[in-house]
């Protein structure tokens, strides 16, 4: 294990990231981002016009509690919420409709509040998916891009053509927003730029659920190095914040929330429907990434070892955390990234092996979906099929994988 302080080398760092915006990548990435920005649109506006569209909207929910609350002064928790929307949308469970989200998602949804709902969610969708996008980027092209524009455009089109990903933009969902968090976090980190780092790590909050792992890798591997003591400055500052100013809209809100998320219909994990006997198998898992994290606690953020320790924690997270449906494998395309960049470092001769499984994987998943779809309809088969590849074996198969880089003993900063 890599025994070193966090004084990374920022002169060597700097020339390779100059080195690898070399004028061609560089022009490969502005016609990307081009390309980008008209599948965003694209698709954003292709979904305005879906049948039963605010029926499959989460935000159409969340949009109406928040302009309600700004309305009418409406609690975004009340139930009235709920039952008016049964009335709108025309589905019967009002459960389904109420407001789970902590109030700090009004940073977002207040605003939108404020616009007619399809400018609301043509937006929110279009920024869902860069926010996806650049949190696969930063992963891939730091501390050192050993991923080719070419092949990062592929792992790209991979993610966002999956059914998660298709899934969570039909759905509008939020996940995304967490991605982005932890990968700006992470750049952050690398920069040694640790107040800010804090910060930037209160984007977790909007969605914590999804990054329950990442979220305490970080919090305790700087506490246990006093150079890195801001980045909990940075976070007890943006915590004080996204309490604080919803506070004023929503008087109470952790308790209205606590009592809220109290009603939510039970849900499994992962772990529950295989093995799981009185939660001992995630509380292992919690217990192990505590021990890892102590044990990388002098590895730089540079370091291959803590990346792999950030993937192993995401796809261990949507392993023991219940989630409904296929929405945090979004949070894949993250791990995707470090584990192709480190493994094209320090596993060359198996990088390959690792990304033609990884595109088989994805080929495997959509066909999971397209199958059951074509042979019995819209049936809900073609989920429960997508969802052994995408919810059950692309995490574990992706935490095994992030092993190597863990463990790996002669990392070098980079």
């Amino acid at each position: 294990m890599l025994q070193s302080s966090d004084r990374e080398q920022n002169a060597g760092q700097t020339a390779g990231l100059i080195s690898a915006a070399a004028p061609t990548d560089r022009a490969k990435l502005v016609i990307l981002a081009v390309v980008g920005l008209l599948y965003s649109s694209g698709i954003a506006y292709l979904f305005l016009h879906l049948p039963n569209r605010l029926l499959t909207d989460d935000l159409y929910s969340r949009w109406y509690a928040s302009k309600m609350l700004l309305a009418t002064g409406r609690s975004l928790y009340d139930w009235a919420n709920a039952y008016e929307l049964v009335d709108i949308i025309g589905w019967p469970h009002a459960f389904d409709l109420r407001f789970y989200y902590p109030a700090t998602l009004l940073f977002f949804t207040g605003p939108l509040s404020l616009l007619p709902y399809d400018g609301a969610v043509f937006i929110w969708r279009m920024f869902g998916l860069w926010c996806l996008w650049l949190s696969i980027v930063i992963f891939a092209r730091w501390p050192r891009p050993n991923l080719s524009v070419n092949k990062l455009t592929w792992l790209l089109v991979l993610m966002t053509t999956s059914v998660p990903v298709l899934q969570h933009t039909i759905y509008a969902q939020f996940n995304s927003l967490t991605a982005a968090a932890l990968a700006l976090t992470y750049y952050a980190l690398w920069r040694r730029k640790y107040l800010w780092a804090g910060i930037l790590a209160g984007g977790v909050l909007f969605k914590p659920q999804v990054a329950v792992l990442p979220l305490l890798i970080l919090l305790v591997w700087t506490a246990l190095h006093r150079d890195r003591w801001p980045f909990w400055l940075g976070w007890t500052a943006i915590c004080l914040v996204l309490w604080g100013v919803p506070e004023l809209l929503e008087p109470n809100w952790l308790l209205t929330f606590s009592t809220a998320l109290a009603s939510y219909p039970p849900v499994l994990s992962v772990v529950d429907r295989i093995w799981n006997p009185y939660q001992g198998v995630s509380l292992a898992l919690v217990l192990f990434t505590l021990w890892l994290t102590f044990r990388l606690r002098r590895c730089p953020s540079s370091s291959v070892n803590f990346t792999g320790l950030l993937a192993w924690g995401i796809a261990v997270t949507a392993l023991i955390v219940p989630i409904y449906g296929m929405l945090n494998i979004v949070l894949m395309g993250s791990v995707l990234a470090i584990l192709l960049n480190g493994f094209i470092q320090l596993y060359p001769h198996y990088a390959g092996w690792l990304w033609w499984g990884i595109v088989a994987l994805f080929i495997a998943g959509m066909l999971a979906f397209v199958i059951p779809l074509l042979l019995a309809g819209f049936t809900g088969a073609q989920i429960s099929s997508a969802e052994l590849v995408y919810r059950f074996t692309l995490p574990v198969l992706l935490s095994l994988a992030a092993l190597p880089l863990i463990f790996y003993p002669k990392a070098e900063p980079v």
